[in-house]
C-alpha cells in the first residue's frame, strides 16, 4: 500500500495552520527521508468559509507556487495539494506543475453539486495528476459512492479516495465497500480515515483488503479531530525500512510540539510500543530526567531509537540507556 502523509493539511487544523514555512520544511524534509509515497503540503488555494476562519493562517493554508516551490526544493517525494473546488483562488496550475506539484486533490461531497468537475477539466486539461476524494462517506449509501466513483473516472480521476470524514465506518464497512468498488471501477482506490473511534489503522487494513491501494496518515496521528491513521505505524505495517521508521521515531517529539499537541504520555506509550518496552519504565527516564535534566522523550529518541541491544532489555540496560553508569551515578 502506498502512503501520503498529510501531516501538514489534516495537522494544520490542530493549530489553526500557523506554521510557519520553516516548519513546513522541516516537516517535508523529515518525510523525504521516510519513504512515503507523497507529501501532502495543505490547500492551494484557500478554502471557503464554511470551513472556518484561520485568523492564524500559514502557507499550508492556501499555498503559492512560490512555497510549492520552496518546499520542493528540500525533497525528492511528490508533493500533493489539496484543491477545494470553492476555494477563494486564483489557481494556475501550470505554475503550481512548474514549482514542483505533483498531483492535486479534489474533494466532493456525496450529495454536493458537480461544481468539481470544472476544476478535474482545468486540471486534466493542464495535464496536471488528480485525485477525486469523496468526504463524508459515512453519509453516502454504497450506490452513491459507486455513482460518485464511476463519475471521477470519467472526469480522468487517477485515483478515487474515501475518506470517513466523520470516524463513523466500521471496518466491515470499510471492506465491503472498497470490494463493491473493485469490481465496478477501474480507477486505483485510496481511503483517508479519521481516529475518534480509535479504529483508523483497523479500518486502513480493511480498505486494503478490500483493494485498496493507497492510504493517507499523519506523523503522530496528528490531525483534525483525534486524528489520522499515524504514519510511523504505517510505515511499520507496510514493511518499510527500519531506517526511514527511526528517523520519524526520533522526531516525534518535535514534530508534536511544533503542532501544539504534545501528549507526554501517549507519546510514551507509543515510543514504548515500538521499542519493545514495558511501558512503566517511563519511571527510569523520569529519575534520569530529575538528575539530568535532560528531557525524556529526547533522551528516548536519541538514545535508544536505532540502537540494537544484544539480548532484551532489562534494567540494567535501560537504566544505562537512560543516563546511568552501573554504579548509579548519573
Amino acid at each position: 500500500m502506498k502512503i501520503i502523509d498529510v501531516t501538514l493539511r489534516d495537522g494544520g487544523f490542530v493549530n489553526d495552520f500557523r506554521l510557519g514555512l520553516d516548519d513546513a520544511r522541516a516537516v517535508v524534509a523529515l518525510l523525504d527521508r521516510a519513504e512515503v509515497d507523497g507529501i501532502e503540503i495543505g490547500y492551494l488555494t484557500g478554502l471557503p468559509p464554511n470551513h472556518g476562519h484561520y485568523p492564524h493562517a500559514g502557507p499550508c493554508y492556501a499555498l503559492t507556487p512560490e512555497q510549492v516551490a520552496d518546499l520542493a526544493s528540500v525533497t525528492t517525494v511528490p508533493l500533493v495539494g489539496m484543491l477545494h473546488p470553492g476555494g477563494p483562488g486564483p489557481l494556475d496550475v501550470g505554475e503550481l506543475a512548474a514549482a514542483g506539484l505533483s498531483l492535486t486533490r479534489i474533494p466532493i461531497t456525496p450529495h454536493g453539486n458537480d461544481g468539481w468537475r470544472g476544476t478535474a477539466e482545468t486540471l486534466a486539461a493542464a495535464g496536471m495528476s488528480f485525485t477525486v476524494n469523496l468526504t463524508l462517506a459515512s453519509w453516502a449509501t454504497p450506490e452513491a459512492v459507486e455513482i460518485r466513483a464511476k463519475a471521477a473516472e470519467s472526469a480522468g480521476a487517477d485515483i478515487f479516495y474515501i475518506a470517513d470524514t466523520n470516524s463513523a465506518l466500521l471496518p466491515r464497512h470499510v471492506e465491503e465497500l472498497f470490494h463493491r468498488l473493485t469490481d465496478t471501477v477501474g480507477l486505483p482506490l485510496g481511503f483517508h480515515a479519521h481516529d475518534c473511534k480509535r479504529l483508523a489503522l483497523a479500518n486502513v487494513l480493511a480498505a486494503q483488503h478490500g483493494g485498496a491501494r493507497w492510504a493517507d496518515a499523519s506523523l503522530a496521528g496528528l490531525g483534525r479531530g483525534a486524528g489520522n491513521a499515524a504514519t510511523e505505524v504505517m510505515l511499520e505495517l507496510t514493511g518499510r525500512s527500519s531506517d526511514a521508521q527511526n528517523r520519524l521515531l526520533r522526531a516525534l517529539p518535535a514534530v508534536t510540539q511544533a503542532f501544539e499537541a504534545y501528549d507526554a504520555r501517549q507519546l510514551w506509550q507509543q515510543l514504548s510500543a515500538f521499542l519493545d518496552l514495558w511501558p512503566p519504565t517511563i519511571e527510569l527516564f523520569e529519575q534520569a530526567e530529575a538528575r539530568t535534566g535532560v528531557d525524556k522523550y529526547a533522551r528516548v529518541a536519541e538514545r535508544l531509537l536505532g540502537l540494537t541491544l544484544d539480548r532484551p532489555p532489562v534494567e540494567a540496560d535501560l537504566l544505562e540507556l537512560a543516563g546511568f553508569d552501573p554504579d548509579g551515578a548519573a
